[in-house]
């Protein structure tokens, strides 16, 4: 949509401009259909179309690709975008797999694979309590529904600290968002593992025990101290 009338208008009247083309795999709009540059197994449908090689084919030059949940990188292309010396239209293609559409169509899977005993590992993202300054700029910035907020522990400080919701589908934007705002570096990433094997057992062991002797040196010689 809007290829030959949009795209192909600025290559025609030699437009020198950025456009960003969000293509999150779904026609999100109208329910989540099935659109040809969807990267998932559609049903009956030829898909996997290149939305750039599309672009390009009507005479844009510059063309960029971008995982819309790499932050840094897509802070890279735009900055080149907009210092390029080159003339004429630039596009940019924003791909990310919409997320409510991604869980809708992996969870049958996992739940499956988990009631077969198999292994099933997802990812987790959670903010360190005591590391975050309360400023909430990553709740501002990346707008995720699972981002919200708690008491805080230290007794010290009344400012409620951000906090991640078992909703996290973890697809890391909250986490990419601060670090590359440079906001701060309270968030870190986790992987919940159902059905594990004896390996991981046995090195989920050795670390609890591991972490817990490090607590207990670390009280007592505060106890000392005191």
């Amino acid at each position: 949509n809007g290829l030959t009338s949009g795209i192909g208008n600025a290559v025609f009247n030699e437009h020198d401009g950025v456009t960003i083309i969000v293509d999150n795999g779904y026609a999100a709009a109208t329910g989540g259909q099935w659109i040809p540059s969807s990267e998932a197994d559609a049903p009956r449908r030829t898909a996997r179309l290149s939305i750039a090689d599309a672009v390009r084919g009507v005479g844009v030059r510059w063309v960029r690709s971008l995982n819309t949940y790499d932050m840094k990188g897509t802070l890279r292309i735009l900055r080149e975008a907009m210092s390029t010396r080159e003339k004429g239209p630039k596009v940019i293609v924003a791909q990310g797999e919409c997320q409510l559409n991604r869980q809708r169509r992996i969870r049958p899977l996992l739940n499956r694979r988990r009631k077969a005993g198999m292994r099933v590992a997802r990812k987790h993202y959670g903010v360190d309590a005591e590391t975050c300054t309360g400023d909430h700029s990553c709740i501002r910035l990346s707008g995720c529904p699972s981002l919200t907020v708690k008491p805080n522990p230290d007794p010290l400080r009344s400012a409620p600290v951000a906090a991640v919701d078992y909703d996290c589908v973890g697809c890391g934007v909250c986490g990419e968002v601060a670090h590359a705002a440079v906001l701060c570096p309270s968030f870190y990433h986790a992987e919940l593992v159902d059905n594990p094997g004896a390996v991981e057992r046995f090195m989920q062991g050795l670390r609890r025990g591991l972490i817990g002797f490090l607590q207990k040196r670390t009280q007592r010689k505060r106890a000392l101290a005191w």
